[in-house]
């Protein structure tokens, strides 16, 4: 402790003795953006949390707890106590007590006056700390003015038990000659010596820094601090990265005072800034002089990486010391596994472009992942190989489960080898890796960034042998033990002149099973016979084929799966074939078939079994056919039939089919709805016209009485079957009935108001005498009357003579 006051009065007497022309005014680096509402509409800490991957570790209990961080600010904040208190219940924080997990110290008395500007800064530096690190201990230094900052700075270093200090304050290194610089450096050195890390905020002016001319500001410069550059981020409506570009405005170049540290990449000779980078373009909430505003600025970043560097020291354990070469070698060997790669955006004069630059440094961290490979972390993954298959890890084989340890960001190559089937038809096939790994290559690598387990899948496979009917389409495959295999066939197969209809399979020479599809679970090699009933072919033939022409075929199959046989019936054509039991009897038929001006006939016929079988048409003409009755009246009947090769046809037109230098006989010939009995035969010659004369004849009727007197007007019926034809007599006791058929017929007379029957009449004319009472009677009366009137006449004309 005397050691530090004397260090503190040699600090005192220095200051005093630099010249007032080297005091630079002291820039703070944020902008400041007042809201009209208390809801606040830019990033909140959820935003940030979720976006650079903090959550993992607050789920592991990475919150900074038992890290002390220090702040050194100006003039300070009065109501600070209120700001943060509505601060932390407006987003759901734990609460940051002063005394308790909040200590503020006026190392040199307290300010006599207050800043707006130091206000605010102090306000955001305190709210963005304890957003990040909610279970670390702030300390808030607080020097009375400007021009005490860097004493605050080295009384911290001396007296305050803290390995992380945040300052986002800064002034352009023109404001200083080498005297000074070389003076303020010497504190930051001493920091560095006892592995304090200070983030310092490299600016809000770009890389010219609202100079002429490139320059950066000190303090961030000093290669005993780390420098924090800033970003521009965008985020998801739920918090989640988006995308982030270098901020137009982050400090970032070239030191004057300063040479390029070691671990900084050969592109320049001087100490490059920055070395980091947090969001500094989209604006933040924070709570001060009692409303919610926006900041945004490098004033941002810094207290953001300060309070990840908390997580870092808690994950370890332990305080891991400065962090500038850590991170520069991480970046090195891990890249965009802990940083995000930031290939856009420039600051003025420098650009950002996915390596190292001086708009973002190294990038923004992924937080989990970052903190995990400066902790220097221990994993510990599990390959869990319950099939005893073999894996190999980074070139080493194992054949069971294995548990290694490896360190964060660790390189693992990792390759899974499948297993020859053997002789007892299983195998083992390597299928995936699972857990912390998924990948269904059985070659490939990985960076370590938890402990966990890696499962590396291997399935037992069986061996499925197929056996088909002809030997050649035998086919084998395996299946994953335990799946579902389905078995199924087609019903026949076409091979070799045969036709193997299914009848089954049997498994592993099983009992038959006769199904469509079967499914079985498959816990040990199968073989599966099909079982086929095999089955000839035939081969028809039409002959002198003409296109169009088909016919019928009948015969006996196999039915598939099953031990019957059934009657088959098919249309068969020139050259088409049918499979049947073998020596399978062949009935062939079909209806007679027209074909432009000609009739085809099939003369149906059974066939024994044969590979070959021809089937013979019989081509038939279309014959005119004029009737005429025994007077040679042109008559139409109504319908008859022909019967050609045990064809019966029946006709209801005046011509037939028939085949030609034939003998036709007509049959059953309708003629006015009576069946003719006698059988009409005509022979078909060249001319496709016939004359054929029917037993049709006019029948002649004649009605007299007893007397032979003609009955007039008598009414005539004759019937033969049911058929019936009327006529009435003329005066000469006639009734001519024409065109009828010559068959035995009923006659009935209607006269006298009687009727008279006969029966079973054959005759092409007749007459029949009828009784005719009161007719008679008066016909005789009627000639008597005449007579003698003819005499009286006779008389009186010969008395006249003789007078």
């Amino acid at each position: 402790m005397y050691k530090n006051y004397i260090l503190v009065i040699g600090l005192l007497l220095l200051l005093v003795l630099i010249p007032a022309s080297h005091a630079q005014k002291i820039n703070l680096n944020f902008k400041e953006i007042p809201l009209q509402s208390e809801a606040c509409n830019y990033l909140t800490p959820q935003d940030i949390q979720t976006a650079y991957n903090f959550n993992p570790l607050y789920s592991k209990g990475i919150n900074g707890k038992g890290q002390n961080i220090a702040i050194v600010v100006a003039y300070g904040d009065s109501q600070l106590q209120q700001d943060v208190n509505a601060y932390d219940s407006y987003y759901g924080l734990s609460a940051l007590t002063n005394g308790s997990n909040l200590f503020i110290e006026y190392p040199f008395g307290k300010p006599s006056s207050s800043s707006t500007n130091w206000t605010g800064e102090t306000a955001l530096d305190v709210e963005t700390i304890h957003s990040l690190a909610p279970g670390s201990n702030i300390y808030l230094i607080v020097a009375p003015n400007d021009s005490w900052l860097f004493q605050a700075v080295n009384y911290t270093i001396e007296n305050i038990n803290t390995d992380i200090i945040s300052l986002s304050w800064g002034a352009s290194e023109f404001g200083y000659n080498q005297q000074s610089i070389d003076y303020f450096n010497q504190i930051l050195a001493s920091g560095q010596s006892k592995g304090i890390n200070i983030f310092v905020a490299t600016g809000d002016s770009g890389a010219y820094n609202g100079q002429n001319t490139l320059n950066v500001n000190f303090p961030a410069s000093s290669p005993n601090v780390i420098a924090v550059g800033g970003t521009r981020l965008s985020v998801y409506s739920n918090g989640d990265y988006e995308s982030e570009v270098g901020w137009n405005q982050s400090g970032g170049g070239d030191s004057q005072f300063f040479s390029r540290p070691s671990f900084q990449p050969d592109i320049s000779s001087y100490r490059m800034v920055p070395d980091v980078a947090f969001n500094a373009g989209t604006p933040v909430c924070v709570y001060v002089n009692s409303t919610m505003e926006g900041f945004y600025g490098t004033s941002v970043a810094a207290p953001s990486f300060a309070a990840l560097d908390a997580l870092v020291n808690q994950n370890a354990g332990n305080d891991i010391g400065y962090l500038d070469d850590s991170l520069y070698k991480i970046y090195n060997s891990l890249g965009s596994l802990v940083f995000n790669n930031i290939t856009s955006g420039c600051n003025g004069f420098y650009c950002a472009d996915g390596s190292y630059n001086r708009v973002t440094g190294l990038g923004s961290p992924k937080a989990f992942q970052l903190v995990d490979a400066l902790s220097n972390t221990s994993y510990y993954i599990t390959f869990n190989d319950p099939n005893n298959g073999i894996f190999s890890v980074n070139n080493k084989n194992y054949s069971d489960t294995q548990t290694l340890k490896f360190s964060f960001g660790e390189k693992i190559k990792i390759n899974a080898y499948s297993q020859n089937a053997s002789n007892s038809g299983e195998k083992n096939l390597f299928t995936s890796f699972s857990g912390i790994l998924n990948s269904k290559a059985n070659s490939t690598y990985f960076f370590v960034n938890e402990s966990g387990v890696i499962n590396v899948n291997f399935n037992k496979y069986l061996r499925i042998n197929e056996e088909y009917f002809n030997g050649i389409d035998n086919n084998s495959y395996y299946v994953k033990n335990g799946s579902t295999l389905k078995i199924s066939a087609q019903y026949t197969e076409n091979y070799s002149g045969y036709q193997y209809v299914l009848n089954g399979f049997k498994i592993n020479n099983g009992t038959i099973i006769q199904k469509a599809d079967y499914n079985i679970q498959v816990l040990y090699p199968l073989n599966v016979s099909y079982v086929w009933s095999k089955q000839t072919q035939t081969n028809f033939y039409f002959e002198n084929y003409t296109p169009g022409l088909k016919a019928n075929v009948s015969y006996y199959s196999y039915v598939p799966l099953s031990n019957l046989i059934k009657k088959v019936s098919t249309v068969i054509q020139n050259g088409s074939k049918v499979y049947s039991l073998p020596n399978s009897t062949m009935y062939i038929y079909g209806k007679p078939i027209t074909i432009g001006a000609n009739r085809y006939l099939l003369i149906n016929k059974t066939q024994p079994f044969t590979k070959n079988i021809t089937v013979n048409f019989l081509k038939e003409y279309n014959y005119t056919i004029t009737f005429s009755s025994a007077q040679g009246v042109i008559i139409s009947p109504k319908s008859f039939y022909t019967n050609e090769y045990s064809l019966q046809e029946k006709y209801t037109s005046d011509s037939l089919w028939a085949l030609p230098s034939t003998n036709i006989t007509l049959y059953k010939i309708d003629y006015d709805n009576v069946t003719l009995d006698k059988n009409v035969s005509f022979y078909t010659g060249l001319n496709r016209s016939i004359n054929v004369t029917l037993p049709i004849s006019d029948i002649k009727i004649k009605v007299v009485t007893i007397l032979g007197i003609p009955v007039v007007g008598a009414n005539v019926t004759l019937k033969i079957d049911n058929t019936s034809f009327s006529n009435s007599t003329n005066f000469f006791g006639s009734a001519v009935f024409s065109n009828v058929p010559k068959l035995e017929y009923n006659v009935t007379i209607a006269a006298y108001n009687s009727n008279f029957y006969f029966k079973n009449i054959n005759n092409e004319s007749d007459s029949f005498s009828i009784t005719a009472g009161l007719y008679d009677i008066y016909i005789i009366i009627t000639i008597i009357i005449l007579a003698m009137a003819i005499l009286a006449i006779y008389e009186g004309v010969r008395h006249k003579k003789h007078k």
